[in-house]
């Protein structure tokens, strides 16, 4: 197992256990082609079972293994041409195979016999005192992924109370380079789902220390347990224009109350500096923004300021008394 795929830990779980597969699988192939033993390791876990329980039906294959209908017709065939096994319709259903092993079937599955003791050896003595803590995990991992504990885990994490309960928001730092890249990807995520990125935003996201919070701006970034999640900007344009923009809130926890969280640290910043009014454009060809600003009292404004940007069509602004 390679370093970096350790270092992803489980969230590479998946490849994990596919390298490590197809790794022994390698290893047993290897084993199998020195002893002269014509046999797929893939095979296995099917040509076993239809052995203890000759006459399965393929669907009841599918569903002992965990594997789809699909792969079970693919290792059919495969084993068929081998001639290992023999497909029959069952009496009481033509329409279903029943899996037998044939006679050269059986009489590899007796050759084998003895190389499965030795791979079995050979796999407790690699696994020393682990061995059986392995099988225990296995089955944990197994249990899991069967009775769909990380899709629930998903839903649950993603709950907008667990979300808003690890909700912080904290001021951009300038010599944190996750706040930097963060202010730029979340903010081009969604212009590219809608528009294009301008050169004022390529502008802003190249240097927001020069071009927000140098001449008296400010820049905030949300984050869950953490994470970082979501941005807004409070944007000088003048001695007493101030715009509220670059709000942006990944896809993934959009709709959990992050956006109305940003808008009021804004709101209470442009306060501290004594503002009375506050200003954003928007467009109104975004489905969810202009409604949600209004719901949160903002106004039409008599301040033309969305022409800063080709894709704004409205400027909002609202009393901060």
């Amino acid at each position: 197992m390679t370093q970096a795929l350790q270092e992803l830990d489980l969230l590479a779980l998946g490849t994990r256990f596919r390298v490590l597969s197809e790794s022994m699988m390698a290893t047993v192939k290897a084993f199998y082609e020195e002893y002269n033993l014509a046999f797929e390791p893939r095979w296995f876990p099917l040509f076993r079972t239809v052995h203890k329980q000759p006459g399965i039906g393929m669907m009841v294959l599918s569903q002992q293994l965990g594997v789809s209908h699909a792969a079970i017709n693919a290792f059919c065939r495969q084993l068929l041409e081998a001639g290992l096994i023999e497909l029959t319709p069952d009496p009481g259903d033509a329409r279903i195979k029943q899996v037998t092993l044939s006679q050269a079937g059986h009489i590899l599955h007796t050759r084998l016999e003895p190389a499965w003791f030795v791979l079995g050896q050979a796999l407790d003595t690699a696994f020393g005192p682990q061995a059986a803590e392995i099988r225990r995990m296995l089955a944990v991992v197994e249990e899991a992924v069967e009775d769909r504990a990380v899709a629930r885990g998903l839903k649950s994490v993603m709950k907008r109370d667990a979300v808003m309960a690890g909700l912080d928001i904290v001021p951009y730092d300038p010599a944190d380079p996750d706040h930097k890249r963060y202010f730029a990807a979340l903010n081009i995520e969604w212009l590219e789902q809608y528009f294009t990125v301008e050169p004022v935003d390529h502008t802003m996201f190249a240097d927001p220390d020069s071009y927000i919070l140098a001449p008296g701006g400010a820049i905030y970034m949300a984050r869950v347990h953490g994470q970082i999640v979501g941005t807004c900007a409070l944007i000088k344009r003048s001695e007493t224009v101030y715009e509220m923009g670059k709000m942006a809130v990944s896809r993934l926890f959009q709709a959990k109350g992050i956006g109305t969280a940003l808008v009021n640290v804004i709101e209470d910043h442009a306060r501290r500096l004594g503002l009375s009014t506050l200003y954003l454009t928007s467009s109104t060809k975004l489905p969810h923004a202009v409604p949600t600003y209004r719901k949160l009292g903002w106004v039409d404004s008599a301040e033309p300021l969305h022409t800063a940007y080709r894709r704004s069509d409205i400027s909002l602004q609202k009393a901060l008394a």
